[in-house]
C-alpha cells in the first residue's frame, strides 16, 4: 500500500530508456491522480508517472515534458493525453475543497473517488465497502466531489469533498497538494487504499450508499405497475446512422439546431413507446428522471427531470427506480443507480458501447430473473420493439416468477 505519510511511493519505468525506478521523493497529487516525479537512473532524463492506483493500476503512463511518452495504446485519448496536456499545458482548477471530521483517528485511509466520469466516482466510492469494519487506529476517509458526498457511508471517518463539477475534474486542482500537506499533520500515517473500478456490485450492500432499498420482487404486482424513463441531452435514442453522424456533429461542433431536432425526435420516440405501451396496459404509471428539461410531455407523464439536480432531487429520483417495474434509457452512468434500485431495465445500447455492455448495470436478481428482466437493445430499436419488450416484462413476469419458485 503506497503512502504519503511515512512518504513511500511505488516504482516505474522511464518513458525514455525503458528503465525501472524506485520511488520519486517529489510527488504531485493532481486530483484523479498522484504523480511522481524525479531523473531516470539510468539515461537521466526527468519524467512523470502515475501511480498505480484507480485506473493508473491498468494503464501506468509515463511522459517527460518534451514528447517523450509511454502507455497503453487504448488508454490513450481518455486517460493519457487528458494526464499529459494537464500537466504539460498547466491545466488547473481552483476550487474549495471541504473537510468534514466525524471521528478523529491517529492513522487515515485515504479513498480517492474524484473522477471527470460520473460513472468512475461511484463504482470509486463502492469500495469503501471493503473497509466498513476497519477499526482504531484506522480511520477511512473519502476524496470525493461535493455532488456526491451524500453518497458517503456513515462509517467514514472523514470527507474531503471538492466543490468542482465533474468536467474540470480533468484538471489539476491546485488548492489540492497544500490540502493534503495540512491535513497530514491531523495522522502519524496516510496511506492510500486502492481503488478498483471493475468490483464485483453483487458482492456489495449498496444499501450502505443508497436511501432507498431495491424493489422486492415479491412486490411486483402488489404495487401499481409503473416505468421511469431516465433522459438525458447529451447522448440520444436514434434512429438511423444518419442521426448517429448527425449527434457527432452537434456534439463537436456545438450545432445547436442538430441537438434540438435530436431531443424532439428523441421526445417523439420516448412518448410512442409510452402510449403503445398505455394501449395494452392502460393502468401503468410513467416517470420522467434525469438532467435536462427540454420539451414538454403529456399529462400522464409524471415530470421530475431537473436542469441541475440537488440532494433533495437525487434522493427523490431514487424512491422513484426503488418503486418502478422498469427503467428505460439510452446506455451511460445515468443507468447505474437506477438499475440498483428498480425490478427491470431496457437499456439503449450505440454500438461503440458493447464492450462496456456490463459496466451501467446494477441489478441483482437470481440469473433465471435477471435475464428475463435485463434486457439491452441496440440504439436503433423501434419503438415497437421497445414497447414490446415492455409490455412483455409487465405482463408475463408473473409467469416465469411463480413457476421458478412453485415447489415441484
Amino acid at each position: 500500500m503506497w503512502s504519503l505519510k511515512p512518504y513511500k511511493s511505488p516504482p516505474s519505468i522511464c518513458p525514455g530508456c525503458r528503465e525501472e525506478n524506485p520511488g520519486f521523493e517529489e510527488y504531485i497529487p493532481t486530483g484523479i491522480h498522484i504523480l511522481g516525479k524525479g531523473a531516470c537512473s539510468g539515461c537521466g532524463l526527468e519524467y512523470y508517472y502515475n501511480w498505480p492506483i484507480g485506473h493508473g493500476a491498468h494503464f501506468p503512463v509515463s511522459f517527460d515534458g518534451n514528447g517523450i511518452a509511454n502507455y497503453p495504446p487504448e488508454a490513450k485519448q481518455w486517460f493519457a493525453i487528458p494526464l499529459i496536456d494537464t500537466i504539460k499545458k498547466g491545466r488547473e482548477v481552483a476550487c474549495k475543497i471541504k473537510r468534514t471530521v466525524r471521528k478523529e483517528f491517529s492513522e487515515g485511509l485515504l479513498l480517492n473517488c474524484l473522477d471527470p466520469c460520473y460513472g468512475h466516482v461511484l463504482w470509486k466510492l463502492f469500495n469503501a465497502s471493503f473497509y466498513r469494519d476497519i477499526t482504531a487506529p484506522s480511520g477511512l476517509i473519502v476524496l470525493i466531489p461535493e455532488n456526491f458526498r451524500w453518497l458517503v457511508p456513515d462509517y467514514a471517518a472523514e470527507i474531503w469533498s471538492v466543490e468542482a463539477g465533474l468536467p474540470d475534474l480533468n484538471f489539476k486542482i491546485s488548492s489540492l497538494p497544500n490540502f493534503i500537506k495540512e491535513a497530514c499533520r491531523s495522522y502519524g500515517s496516510l496511506k492510500l487504499l486502492p481503488v478498483d473500478t471493475h468490483i464485483d456490485h453483487t458482492a456489495l450492500d449498496l444499501q450502505q450508499f443508497l436511501p432507498e432499498a431495491p424493489f422486492k420482487l415479491e412486490n411486483f404486482y402488489r404495487l401499481p405497475l409503473c416505468i421511469t424513463v431516465v433522459w438525458r441531452e447529451d447522448r440520444f435514442w436514434l434512429r438511423s446512422l444518419s442521426e448517429s453522424w448527425l449527434s457527432l456533429v452537434a456534439a463537436k461542433y456545438q450545432v445547436s439546431w442538430i441537438r434540438n431536432w435530436l431531443l424532439y425526435r428523441q421526445r417523439s420516440k420516448m412518448i410512442g413507446v409510452m402510449s403503445q405501451i398505455r394501449k395494452q396496459i392502460p393502468g401503468v404509471l410513467f416517470k420522467l428522471t434525469g438532467l435536462g428539461t427540454s420539451g414538454s410531455f403529456p399529462d400522464f407523464v409524471d415530470d421530475l427531470r431537473s436542469a441541475r439536480p440537488d440532494v433533495d432531487r437525487e434522493r427523490a429520483w431514487c424512491q422513484c427506480y426503488s418503486k418502478s417495474h422498469l427503467i428505460i434509457g439510452v446506455h451511460g452512468s445515468n443507468m447505474l443507480i437506477p438499475t440498483a434500485l428498480s425490478a427491470g431495465f431496457i437499456e439503449l445500447l450505440p454500438k461503440q458501447k458493447i464492450s462496456f455492455l456490463s459496466e451501467d448495470i446494477l441489478m441483482r436478481h437470481p440469473p433465471r430473473f435477471q435475464t428475463f428482466l435485463g434486457r439491452h437493445l441496440d440504439i436503433f430499436a423501434p419503438t415497437k420493439l421497445v414497447a414490446r419488450h415492455a409490455i412483455s416484462i409487465l405482463k408475463d413476469f408473473k409467469y416465469l416468477y411463480h413457476n421458478t419458485l412453485a415447489a415441484p
